[in-house]
């Protein structure tokens, strides 16, 4: 409700980075916090260590919920709307700040000593980001958003980059070039339950783990080739002439491109196993991405092929199968790459990598179901002698 708001006035979305570095001491540099070196010989109870953390949990989490509720009602401006100023440049630096924050050591370890708190701190990060990227589109250029979009991905991209590994013993130790951080942000930042009911919010996380998904397999030098002539492969019977146009919806193209983007990554990482199994973390983190990047496509194929006034489905058979082969190869990649996880309990990262893989192809089986209900009602209609000797009269001697 707007009721009882009047008094607040339009904040900068400038200040969200500046109070999350100077008034919660939170590390929004660019590479690894730098901490004050411990002298050798001195102690340091478990006690000491809260007593001295400058993160009041509770404070950052009712902080977080303010600027959420903020943003829902466009009471920060996002400025630079103009290609001079940067288009949405105060909503990039905002995301990027909560970026940086959401990788915080103390986010993960505070609720163990905030009691009180009814939700986790880790939990409101989702819906503040998904507020900025709400709002920002609400206010940027319609025409802009998606330029936005993409220079916003490529910002929190480099925000995670080159990142140090975990301390000695944790499960980030072997991590040495900070693939795992740029992981976490994928799957967590915007979570793929609040992607689902904006668009905005989906189209968002899709640049974002297209984006990670190739800084992180930056062994391939040709993506966009790639990607083009598999978008070409899947989708060419959308087309009825001979122009290089793909005539489709703009959501399905975005839906089909997060799709195959996943399926270039994962048929890479498939080649190239010997490889990736020298650095068990990049593996682990470019499965995870590829994962993301896969389902962010199936979410946008799901909320935007249910016509909600008629409840059938918006997209042509043609539509249908060029999603259902990409979904199936997926699925056949998930099982090509699990094979290759035979050390599981020597290594685990391959452990999670096959765990992850397993939940991915049960995902992506279920939605290609979906898809692929008009290709199997035909090929039943094709194959069957009783459709065929219950068709009209008139029909079997049409042309």
């Amino acid at each position: 409700s707007y009721a009882g708001l009047s008094f607040l006035k339009k904040f900068k979305i400038d200040h969200i980075a500046l109070c999350l570095e100077n008034d919660f001491g939170l590390w929004l540099k660019p590479g690894p916090a730098v901490f004050p070196k411990v002298e050798p010989g001195i102690k340091t109870e478990e006690k000491d260590i809260k007593d001295a953390s400058t993160l009041d949990a509770v404070a950052l989490k009712n902080f977080f919920v303010l600027c959420t509720a903020l943003l829902d009602r466009d009471y920060f401006c996002i400025a630079g709307n103009g290609a001079e100023n940067g288009v949405g440049k105060g909503a990039t630096s905002a995301l990027v700040s909560v970026t940086r924050a959401s990788l915080d050591v103390g986010l993960w370890t505070s609720d163990s000593y905030s009691s009180g708190c009814a939700r986790m701190l880790p939990s409101v990060i989702p819906d503040l980001s998904a507020s900025i990227v709400k709002s920002a589109a609400r206010q940027i250029a319609k025409e802009c958003v998606e330029e936005w979009m993409t220079n916003t991905a490529e910002s929190v991209v480099e925000s995670c980059c080159n990142l140090a590994a975990g301390d000695p013993g944790s499960t980030d130790a072997d991590d040495a070039h900070g693939n795992l951080p740029l992981a976490t942000v994928v799957t967590k930042l915007l979570t793929r339950e609040v992607a689902e009911f904006s668009s905005d919010v989906a189209l968002m996380k899709m640049y974002l783990a297209e984006r990670a998904l190739r800084s992180c397999l930056h062994d391939i030098t040709d993506w966009d080739d790639k990607v083009k002539e598999l978008m070409d492969s899947r989708c060419r019977e959308l087309s009825n002439d001979d122009s290089d146009e793909i005539p489709c919806t703009e959501m399905f193209f975005h839906a089909t491109h997060a799709v195959v983007t996943a399926e270039v990554g994962l048929e890479w990482i498939e080649k190239h196993m010997e490889l990736m199994m020298q650095d068990k973390s990049r593996f682990l983190a470019a499965v995870q991405i590829a994962g993301e990047c896969a389902l962010v496509g199936v979410a946008l194929f799901r909320c935007t092929n249910l016509d909600n006034e008629t409840g059938k489905f918006k997209y042509s058979t043609e539509e249908n199968d060029a999603i259902c082969e990409s979904l199936t190869n997926l699925e056949d990649l998930c099982n090509g790459v699990k094979m290759e996880c035979r050390a599981v309990i020597a290594y685990p990262h391959l452990r999670r990598v096959k765990e992850y893989l397993t939940r991915l192809g049960k995902s992506i089986g279920g939605t290609r179901g979906i898809s692929s209900k008009d290709q199997r009602k035909r090929m039943r209609e094709q194959g069957s002698l009783d459709s065929w000797i219950a068709r009209p009269f008139d029909s079997l001697n049409s042309p």
